[in-house]
């Protein structure tokens, strides 16, 4: 069987050099470096990230991997698999918004634990195998488009092993041919059911297992373990005609080496699921025009697309901490109420507020034909009515979010926000030196510099 994607696109993982990717997307990589360990040092003081490393530690007390924001060290598909599910672990770390994964969650967490595993790894060593990796899950998360997603897949979790091998096989060394066998490992590995997203901590762990996979997959196939050789193009039981109606594996390779989908990726100022943004965006802006408050609105009317409808336009009922990140009713009531849809607007008793949940009741989403008709990339697309008991309707329209490539954050404001996460589990001068080391970790000898800074108590605060 023609494999011609599958090596193409693991011949690209497997041959990339740091001279080879241009200047600008090695800054943006540094800057996704940043957020996605300021959003893994605050994923390590939540709950579902403690059971994971105390489960984990339990089993394995020791390695050379670190877990961010503990004083441990396991081994590397161990330390990926932890530290996955806490960059995942507060709907927070950074979007690819086309393939709908948040890549730094399983990407750079494979990458960082399997250099620690090497050692002596370089920074652009490490940020090649990095950019690798979001080019590679970036890629295969368009070819399977939206559907993959409404077929009740998640994809961060799925396409996720295969970001996560591509990263791994680079750091490992992996020629063209190995790194085809990591890919079908890993790909073979690939599960996220997003029922996870209406009531349990399992969503978060999605991203994880998918970090592991990937480091498994590229481990495996250092040592000769085989995979699946054409994964993309298997008729029967392949990548693409299992996990989509719709794919277009063209896309697995367009413009590979040429137009980076690293660049592209954004950043998230709000702790909501992504489809939530540009809801967020106008319900914000119209309350600092406006001026009303949560006693003020009588209902809310969003319009939006099928999958924004289906994947965050459900009724809001409280359950937990999950549920209400994923649902657009409560995101919109407590963005009315508090201004602000970050950390704390997501606490158990926060989402439980009985106000919250009467407001939340009001808000109807609806499906908008013309919406949809613009096609997948207007999927996060909406149109807003605020209905007021003074008997003001008030209107406003969004295509692109906040953070997104359309309207990207700035240094300062993915700065701001790193430090707001990290600096709930380490000290702020620890913080610092870990900011510091992102912006030079292409001149590092040995990016270990940087992982040993994300120990809660490193070598010079002890």
């Amino acid at each position: 069987m023609d494999d011609h994607y599958t090596r193409r696109l693991a011949t690209f993982a497997s041959c990339l050099r740091f001279h080879a990717i241009p200047r600008e997307v090695v800054e943006h990589a540094k800057l996704c470096l940043l957020d996605t360990l300021g959003c893994g040092l605050f994923g390590s003081t939540l709950p579902w990230s403690r059971i994971l490393a105390d489960c984990v530690r339990e089993l394995e007390p020791s390695g050379p991997s670190t877990l961010w924001g503990l004083s441990a060290k396991v081994s590397p598909a161990s330390a990926a698999l932890v530290n996955g599910t806490m960059v995942h672990g507060f709907e927070v770390d950074d979007l690819h918004k086309h393939s709908i994964v948040h890549p730094g969650s399983v990407v750079t967490t494979a990458a960082l634990a399997v250099a620690e595993y090497l050692g002596g790894c370089s920074g652009e060593r490490f940020l090649t195998a990095v950019v690798s990796g979001y080019e590679v899950v970036a890629r295969v998360g368009m070819a399977l488009g939206t559907a993959h997603l409404l077929a009740g897949w998640h994809p961060t979790g799925t396409h996720g092993t295969l970001g996560a091998a591509a990263a791994s096989g680079s750091l490992l060394g992996l020629a063209p041919d190995q790194m085809q066998h990591a890919l079908g490992i890993a790909g073979t590995q690939a599960s996220g059911l997003m029922a996870s997203q209406f009531a349990s901590m399992v969503k978060r762990f999605h991203a994880g297992r998918a970090a592991q996979s990937g480091v498994y997959g590229g481990l495996l196939a250092r040592r000769g373990f085989t995979g699946i050789v054409p994964l993309f193009e298997s008729e029967y039981g392949g990548y693409c005609s299992t996990f989509s109606p719709r794919s277009d594996p063209e896309k697995l390779t367009a413009g590979l080496g040429e137009a980076w989908e690293t660049s592209v990726v954004g950043f998230k100022p709000y702790s909501t699921n992504g489809s939530c943004h540009t809801s967020i965006d106008a319900l914000t802006d119209m309350k600092r025009q406006h001026g009303f408050g949560a006693e003020d609105v009588e209902a809310v009317r969003v319009f939006t697309s099928s999958a924004t409808k289906e994947h965050v336009g459900w009724p809001y009922l409280p359950d937990s901490v999950t549920t209400a990140q994923m649902n657009l009713p409560y995101i919109a009531a407590v963005t009315i109420t508090d201004g602000e849809a970050f950390v704390d607007q997501f606490t158990e008793e926060r989402i439980r507020d009985e106000k919250l949940v009467a407001l939340a009741g009001r808000v109807a989403v609806t499906v908008d034909p013309d919406i949809d008709a613009k096609g997948e990339a207007f999927r996060h697309a909406v149109r807003i009515e605020v209905m007021l008991k003074d008997g003001r309707v008030l209107k406003d329209a969004r295509h692109s979010a906040k953070g997104s490539s359309a309207r990207p954050m700035s240094r300062e404001e993915v700065e701001m926000k790193y430090r707001r996460l990290a600096t709930k589990a380490l000290p702020e001068a620890q913080v610092r030196r870990v900011q510091d080391l992102v912006y030079r970790v292409d001149r590092l000898e040995d990016v270990s510099l940087l992982a040993r800074e994300l120990l809660q108590c490193s070598e010079d605060t002890k």
